[in-house]
């Protein structure tokens, strides 16, 4: 939404923004209500499922949070909530290319630094989304999809 409000303030300079340049402007408009309940819900949960996916992926596998001789729950906890967070913003300002450039790109690295692979494909392309279609009505889930969808194709194998 930022850059392409940017874009369209550089692009239209010194004339009226054409009625096909504005379109991005009244679908976000059209849906900001769902987009701030969405959010909503997401902020009074997020720390909720965090928990709950953690509790998933240890049930599976007691020992999935440990690197070497150290058990890192509560840092990969606290990475979980604020990918949650950055994720429900991201979808409240319509903002992916934020997402992907300054939040998902970087965490890919640790991701891949930790071998965490296998549990952010489980995160982040199972857990997550299901918590996240329960928790929404469908209305909410299709702005939330875009979101999901690439947290997803950048953290999954």
């Amino acid at each position: 939404m930022f850059r392409q409000l940017n874009h369209l303030t550089v692009t239209a300079d010194g004339r009226y923004a054409r009625a096909e340049e504005l379109n991005f402007l009244r679908d976000y408009l059209a849906s900001v209500d769902t987009r701030i309940s969405a959010y909503e819900k997401i902020r009074a949960e997020g720390e909720l499922m965090a928990d709950k996916i953690q509790a998933k992926q240890k049930a599976e596998n007691p020992h999935c949070f440990h690197y070497g001789q150290r058990d890192h729950s509560e840092i990969c906890r606290r990475d979980l909530v604020d990918a949650i967070r950055l994720s429900a913003s991201a979808m409240l300002f319509a903002e992916l290319d934020l997402m992907r450039d300054n939040f998902l790109l970087w965490y890919r690295t640790i991701v891949k630094a930790f071998n965490y692979e296998t549990m952010a494909d489980s995160t982040y392309g199972k857990l997550l989304p299901a918590m996240i279609k329960q928790l929404l009505t469908p209305e909410e889930q299709r702005v939330m999809q875009p979101v999901l969808a690439l947290s997803s194709s950048i953290l999954s194998k």
